[in-house]
């Protein structure tokens, strides 16, 4: 098996980052905002843009 570059557990935390920040994603989209916008918000944000989208009011 290969070595990886960095430690595994940094893998595990980015893409727990990217999950999140596509679920933010998909609440704000629900609440009528650009899915787009906010996808790449959440990739940038990941927990922030969660409790951001959640804070969010419908349009």
């Amino acid at each position: 098996m290969s070595e990886l570059p960095i430690d595994p557990t940094l893998y595990f935390l980015l893409n727990l980052h990217c999950l999140i920040g596509g679920i933010a994603a998909v609440v704000a989209a629900r609440k009528g905002y650009r899915l787009g916008v906010w996808l790449i918000i959440g990739l940038i944000g990941g927990t922030a843009a969660l409790m951001v989208a959640t804070l969010l009011k419908r349009k």
